[in-house]
């Protein structure tokens, strides 16, 4: 089903017609949005896109990704860390002694 109005890339919501100014539908910027300030935008925009990524990501998105994890902005830099550690954990590395039973050099017979 087709979804009515416009979609607003700041805020990642449809809204109505009447929501957009003029400029605003060709820019999907609602009103409420386009009044806040520049930094704030481009920061809601980095949240919303951070939090509509795909599970499985293309390597220029993995690339944008680690890039968002050395953002100045704390919010933006710990959702992207976030995101970043469940798509990749950190590897565990296990104790390989208490798996396997190794020989000394003493075992082997000549």
């Amino acid at each position: 089903m087709k979804k009515h109005g416009h979609y607003c890339k700041v805020c990642g919501e449809y809204k109505a017609n009447e929501k957009f100014s003029g400029k605003g539908h060709a820019a999907h910027i609602c009103k409420s949005c386009a009044s806040l300030s520049p930094e704030k935008q481009a920061e809601q925009i980095t949240v919303n896109r951070l939090l509509n990524l795909p599970w499985r990501l293309l390597k220029e998105q993995i690339s944008w990704l680690k890039k968002r994890m050395k953002d100045k902005r704390p919010e933006v830099r710990a959702l992207a860390k976030e995101q970043y550690e469940m798509r990749f954990p950190p590897k565990q590395l296990e104790d390989t002694d208490d798996d396997f039973d190794f020989l000394d050099e003493n075992d082997f017979i000549e």
